[in-house]
């Protein structure tokens, strides 16, 4: 295997799009490094950052910025006569994402890639080879160990949503407003938000309110109204109702039973 070409942390503004109709002769390890959209063989994954590709020799893909700027790292190689079959048994993750998570090695080892490449110092084949099987049986491990995982668009903002309605409780959170800052339908939103969590949107902003409701009532000198309106409730007799609901007792009655604790 040789390094033909190599890009660390390229960036593009949020009009950036390329398609690649016949793909490229040789083979590609790409790192999106933002949100972005990933076209490959007929698929289309709206992807989160430190979502990585093994693109195979001639496939058609393209990519595309998703409304804000894009970046990525990309290594394309070519393999050696009688290494197609090395390759394959590798039964790598080709043409299909390979969520990283937090995880920062691969975007670490492609850097070192491209300062390997760029060095003109560095002739060597073997290093090339060497750096490329690196990279690329870290993939393979770290897909064989999430092989239950399913892909869900959109994942990362998600994750960053639910974050945040659990640190804002009190914040007015409607769906048509978090659909348009996300750039979704209700429906879409909807059906990923449950499919990531097992749970809808609305109901882990009742389920923030509820706790966050539990903390304050703790201090006795906190009137419920004011409670209320720190969790999101116009009115306290909505909110009582609310609370009942989640916790089988009245906000009063769940503060003597505090106190009596």
């Amino acid at each position: 295997m040789t390094i033909s070409l190599a890009g660390y942390h390229w960036q593009h503004d949020e009009s950036f799009s390329v398609v690649r109709e016949n793909g490229y002769h040789g083979l590609q390890i790409l790192l999106v490094q933002t949100d972005g959209i990933v076209k490959i063989d007929n698929k289309t994954y709206h992807v989160s950052p430190n979502t990585a590709f093994i693109i195979d020799s001639c496939v058609p893909h393209a990519l595309f910025a998703n409304g804000k700027p894009y970046m990525d790292d990309w290594i394309r190689f070519q393999l050696a006569p009688g290494e197609r079959e090395m390759f394959d048994e590798l039964e790598l993750p080709v043409n299909r994402p390979i969520l990283l998570g937090d995880d920062d090695t691969l975007t670490t080892s492609m850097n070192l890639a491209c300062k390997l490449y760029n060095d003109p110092k560095i002739d060597n084949e073997k290093v090339y080879h060497n750096i490329l099987m690196v990279i690329l049986l870290y993939l393979n491990n770290y897909s064989k160990t999430n092989e239950d995982q399913i892909y869900i668009p959109y994942e990362k903002n998600l994750y960053d949503l639910r974050k945040e309605i659990y640190a804002n409780p009190g914040v007015q959170w409607s769906m048509p407003q978090i659909s348009k800052d996300l750039g979704l339908s209700v429906g879409y939103l909807n059906k990923l938000y449950r499919q990531l969590f097992g749970t809808s949107c609305m109901n882990d902003v009742y389920t923030a309110r509820m706790q966050y409701a539990m903390e304050l009532l703790s201090d006795i000198d906190t009137p419920v109204f004011e409670i209320a309106e720190k969790c999101g409730y116009n009115s306290s007799e909505h909110f009582s109702r609310m609370f009942r609901k989640y916790a089988c007792l009245s906000p009063a009655d769940y503060r003597k039973k505090l106190i009596q604790n």
